[in-house]
């Protein structure tokens, strides 16, 4: 199920896939991508990136709703993983949008429009309320989280680490 295009018609926001194990290992472990997910010294693992594909793919097949996969159309390379999930934060189980975009593509309005696609999306399905964690030095990001129309709400530590709590 292809959600929509974005950036210029050029990337599909589509649910992941297992062939897009590589592409997922590619985007989580380049250290531009990597050091605001996993702060150094944290690191993704093998099994680690394995599992959260699972977990994305697990989460379409249950609420039917999930990260997509962001999926250069004419080569079909991933360029990204953004949209929306159920995840626990500061202890509680919320609906979190999330992204994070391969650098080469950053800057192209990518994570933007797609964090854009899953607030749509959550008013669609009456979701309630979405969150976004972003951490406090991750200008672009907090930059997306704003031009969706988030609001700053607060700070959580998540993963052992401080975060801006955005509200959508």
């Amino acid at each position: 199920m292809v959600r929509e295009r974005i950036g210029g018609g050029e990337v599909l926001l589509r649910p992941p896939r297992r062939e897009d194990e590589a592409g997922y290992f590619e985007l989580l472990r380049d250290p531009r991508v990597e050091r605001w997910l996993r702060p150094p010294p944290q690191r993704f693992g093998d099994a680690e990136v394995r599992e959260l594909l699972a977990e994305d793919i697990a989460h379409w097949e249950g609420a039917e709703f999930g990260l997509w996969a962001l999926v250069e159309e004419g080569s079909g390379r991933l360029v990204g993983r953004a949209g929306l999930r159920r995840n626990v934060i500061a202890g509680e189980w919320r609906n979190e949008l999330a992204w994070a975009v391969a650098p080469e593509w950053q800057g192209r309005g990518l994570a933007t429009e797609a964090a854009l696609a899953g607030l749509e999306l959550a008013a669609e399905l009456g979701l309630g309320e979405v969150v976004a964690i972003v951490l406090p030095g991750n200008r672009a990001s907090r930059r997306v989280a704003e031009k969706a129309g988030m609001a700053v709400s607060g700070r959580v530590v998540h993963m052992g680490l401080l975060h801006v709590l955005y509200r959508g």
